[in-house]
């Protein structure tokens, strides 16, 4: 009986552990900012949301409604690759950006793991021009292109998991839109047997951009579930 009894709290603390453990939800958080609805909006279509979900660390240089109305027109791909290149895969609040070293520090976007990113493309620079205003800046463009892309605030974070900051307008990096075309029109033959024993070709387009791979905290989940189903069943098997 007390083995029975101390293996039901073993139980109870390991699935009490598990629900506290609740990963990003880009969407939900943003979600309680209506003045990002069309930039959360392409994050879902895109898939992108899941890509930030996936991360441990993350920063978002979200648009609002006003900024996206600039992207209005373009192909869903193009808007999935400039968007990318919004999402910086470390984190960043406004004080971590205001140390930035230099006159501009170079930090790695989503777009970089997208496989079809061009030299630089999937780079931004990050400076602080004028009287301290934090600006950035696509890696790509030419050396002496100015900083036309400014922080206006920051919307919320969880320390060093998630930081979103609203940003003055999109972030393009040159040819990105091409390079996306370039991606989507890219065909990969899939060998397929009919009836009668003959084999076709059949060309599928693969994503512009790809998942990347899954956290290292979404598989510390998925053990201390199995841990938590384990001892469930040692459980039952004692009564």
């Amino acid at each position: 009986m007390g083995y029975t009894r101390s293996s039901l709290l073993s139980v109870a603390l390991v699935l009490a552990f598990c629900s506290s453990i609740q990963g990003l939800d880009i969407t939900k958080l943003l979600g309680e900012y209506p003045e990002y609805a069309q930039f959360n909006k392409y994050l879902t279509e895109t898939k992108l949301a899941d890509q930030i979900n996936s991360r441990n660390a993350v920063t978002v240089l979200a648009l609002d409604d006003a900024a996206m109305a600039s992207l209005s027109g373009k192909s869903q791909d193009a808007v999935k690759a400039i968007l990318s290149t919004h999402v910086l895969v470390n984190f960043y609040d406004e004080k971590k950006l205001m140390e930035a070293e230099g006159s501009r520090t170079k930090v790695e976007t989503l777009f970089q793991s997208s496989g079809v990113a061009k030299p630089n493309q999937g780079y931004i620079y990050v400076a602080l021009i004028n009287e301290g205003e934090i600006a950035f800046g696509s890696a790509a463009a030419a050396p002496n292109a100015p900083f036309e892309v400014v922080l206006v605030r920051s919307v919320t974070s969880q320390p060093d998991t998630v930081s979103v900051l609203q940003v003055s307008k999109p972030i393009v990096a040159p040819g990105v839109e091409s390079a996306a075309a370039a991606a989507t029109s890219a065909t990969v033959p899939l060998a397929t047997t009919a009836a009668d024993g003959a084999g076709d070709n059949i060309a599928q387009s693969p994503s512009a951009l790809a998942p990347g791979p899954s956290s290292d905290a979404s598989r510390v989940y998925m053990g201390l579930f199995g841990a938590a189903s384990a001892i469930a069943s040692l459980v039952m098997l004692a009564l």
